[in-house]
């Protein structure tokens, strides 16, 4: 299990990082906002935990990056202040806990914990009584068959489930799908033909909302 965290006062920072080290947790400590960023860049991790208040790029936006690209992986906040705000603010922004200071270390772990046993839990999404889609995995299965998805068409499928019933923006589907990637233009309108083509019977689940995105509906 690799950890990012994001902690600016020393003490806590070292205090975590040596707790979490001890229950066998892999962790990059670091305390400034840019660096963070380059290092989201570059690194895959499986939880990310972040202070709200950092140097250079605050928490708060350093979570709504992490959304831009990674729509799943668990972010627990701290935080020193109680403003609603703020609390209103890192969920928008895809937070999914937090942890206000002073707190027991094993707090956090509970928390985590937590956080962990509900992906797990909800790994699988029923999208009508004979389909289901595997958000871990990424696999679709229609008629307990497993249908073949290419890369792209899978990123596709799981952002827009796990956005269910809402419409996902034209710019965060083709950052998330084709992961930053540089391209004169994304045939998006095409992927997501391909896509709908994979449900039979004529059902239809995705629909566009013109000019400003796609939703999957149930």
């Amino acid at each position: 299990m690799k950890v990012l965290l994001v902690e600016d006062d020393i003490q806590l920072n070292t205090t975590i990082t040596n707790f979490l080290k001890s229950i066998n947790y892999d962790v990059t400590p670091l305390m400034d906002g840019e660096v963070a960023i380059d290092t989201i860049d570059n690194t895959d991790f499986n939880l990310f935990i972040i202070d709200i208040n950092i140097p250079n790029i605050n928490g708060l936006d350093i979570v709504k990056y992490i959304r831009q690209k990674d729509t799943t992986t668990p972010i627990i906040m701290i935080t020193a202040s109680m403003e609603l705000d703020n609390f209103k603010t890192a969920f928008k922004n895809g937070c999914n806990e937090y942890i206000k200071k002073p707190f027991f270390l094993e707090e956090l772990e509970m928390r985590i914990n937590n956080l962990l046993n509900s992906e797990d839990e909800n790994n699988i999404i029923q999208i009508s009584p004979n389909i289901a889609y595997d958000i871990e995995y990424e696999e679709l299965k229609i008629d307990n068959e497993t249908v073949h998805l290419r890369k792209k068409e899978r990123r596709l499928l799981s952002i827009l489930l796990q956005n269910i019933n809402h419409t996902v923006k034209i710019d965060t589907i083709q950052n998330y799908v084709w992961e930053n990637e540089i391209r004169e233009s994304y045939p998006l309108r095409q992927l997501i033909n391909e896509l709908r083509k994979k449900f039979n019977n004529g059902e239809k689940f995705i629909f566009s909302d013109i000019g400003i995105g796609y939703r999957f509906e149930t």
